[in-house]
């Protein structure tokens, strides 16, 4: 049938976008069944399968972008955890330089995500589908493309911006700005905004609806210091009932979770009863076995008494006789039927967005209560109302930390962006200078355009 034979394409298209040549970051070789454009978005399923054929792109191998690398990479040259295998050793020494081990990932990847939703959206400019079908898709497109260029812009500062699907203009565009890369990332997810639906379009949480695109929007403006939008984007979806904090942390990265905004389905063949890629990675093989991912000391030594947090999304075990801990959120190595998906976006964010944002705003009291539901579903002593603002910022900072320990490379990026990550990784690391926050381009990346600068 034509749609299974897309959905094989769009499989196919996931190991090239992994997998790809690197004489070109958008040069990708097309499936060999790939379907002509006009025939691909001349059925709604056809397109469907093409757009589901993104997600699946991303997350379906191991060590990936968005399947473990970018939360494992920047767990380590952040204070979250590290590894013990020493091809992560310049991330957890932050020696990085442009022939460090998977730094080409970190852009070749997203770029592939980004060029598959270029192609998407040109298709169905020109598709006979109905309008309602076309916005549908195309917003899932513009949403994934702002996903990626989001964190693209975050890790390399300036970044061509790639608009089309035809690689000769790509491959020769230069850089543009982070502001002007923020202006696009948000006018995409407005367009998004507008277009999506309330209701998610499975009965699962792995395809972008409405409050999806606000709360990324949400992050968006809190990265670009417009609190008031923040505060707005993060209130709506707060204020939507599908969502809740979950009393029982273990519950809170199962594929039910009420605190998924969005999340990524695994889709592999090669390794049976794979749930996620980050459980499949750092849970051992054998309950007795020594783990290979480590919390930081000094993260460690920040939890306060009875924190949840460590009792549930940390797992102690001992080897050589000291006790070390490892991340534990992701619990199942292997199962099935498939009990966890990753976890892309999640509600308790929101409340540390809106927190953030109210507090920027002088906003002290509000801000005080939206960071008192994350430190009650931590089991821990309420903030008082009257708490000066200097001492708010620092739990602030460090309850984002402990809450979001380990996920998308949050620490990394809070730290940067606060302008905090030479005064706290120099104190926990040791030698931590400025130049360590810049993350280079990989040098095999820098040979495919001729435009494209070095990271300052």
């Amino acid at each position: 049938m034509k749609t299974n034979k897309l959905y094989i394409a769009s499989l196919c298209l996931g190991a090239s976008l992994t997998f790809g040549s690197c004489d070109s970051f958008l040069d990708i070789d097309a499936p060999k069944d790939q379907v002509a454009a006009d025939l691909a978005f001349a059925d709604a399923k056809v397109a469907e399968a093409a757009m589901v054929g993104v997600y699946t792109s991303m997350n379906n191998f191991n060590n990936q972008f968005a399947s473990a690398l970018l939360s494992l990479v920047l767990a380590s040259a952040s204070d979250d955890y590290y590894s013990a295998f020493t091809t992560y050793d310049e991330y957890k020494l932050n020696t990085i330089t442009p022939n460090t081990s998977y730094l080409d990932r970190l852009w070749s990847q997203p770029y592939g995500y980004i060029n598959h939703c270029n192609k998407i959206i040109e298709g169905l400019a020109v598709s006979p589908l109905t309008d309602a079908v076309k916005k549908q898709f195309t917003a899932e497109a513009r949403f994934v493309r702002a996903f990626n260029y989001f964190y693209l812009t975050n890790l390399f500062n300036k970044v061509p911006l790639v608009t089309t699907s035809d690689i000769n203009i790509s491959n020769t565009l230069g850089p543009s700005s982070k502001e002007e890369v923020y202006a696009f990332i948000i006018n995409e997810l407005k367009l998004a905004e507008t277009d999506l639906a309330d209701a998610y379009p499975t009965s699962e949480r792995t395809r972008p609806n409405k409050k999806a695109v606000s709360a990324l929007l949400a992050r968006v403006y809190l990265y670009h210091q417009d609190w008031s939008a923040a505060e707005k984007s993060a209130s709506d979806v707060i204020g939507d009932t599908r969502y809740k904090l979950l009393d029982n942390l273990n519950d809170v990265f199962l594929r039910t979770s009420n605190e998924a905004i969005w999340q990524l389905q695994t889709v592999n063949t090669s390794t049976a009863g794979v749930n996620t890629w980050e459980g499949f990675t750092i849970v051992p093989a054998q309950p007795t076995a020594r783990a290979y991912y480590n919390i930081y000391d000094a993260t460690l030594a920040s939890y306060e008494a009875n924190d949840k947090r460590k009792e549930n999304w940390l797992k102690p075990y001992t080897t050589g006789g000291k006790t070390f801990f490892m991340p534990f959120k992701y619990k199942v190595r292997t199962n099935a039927p498939v009990l966890e998906y990753n976890m892309v976006l999640r509600f308790a964010e929101q409340y540390l967005i809106r927190s953030e944002a109210l507090l920027k705003q002088g906003k002290t009291k509000e801000a005080i209560t939206d960071l008192n539901q994350i430190r009650k579903r931590a089991g821990l002593t309420l903030l008082d109302e009257n708490t000066p603002i200097a001492q708010v910022t620092l739990a602030l900072e460090k309850d984002r930390h402990l809450e979001l320990l380990g996920e998308w490379g949050h620490r990394w990026f809070d730290l940067v962006r606060t302008n905090r990550a030479v005064p706290v990784l120099s104190q926990t690391k040791g030698n931590f200078e400025a130049a360590d926050q810049r993350i280079p381009i990989a040098a095999s990346v820098l040979l495919t355009n001729p435009k494209l600068e070095q990271n300052d």
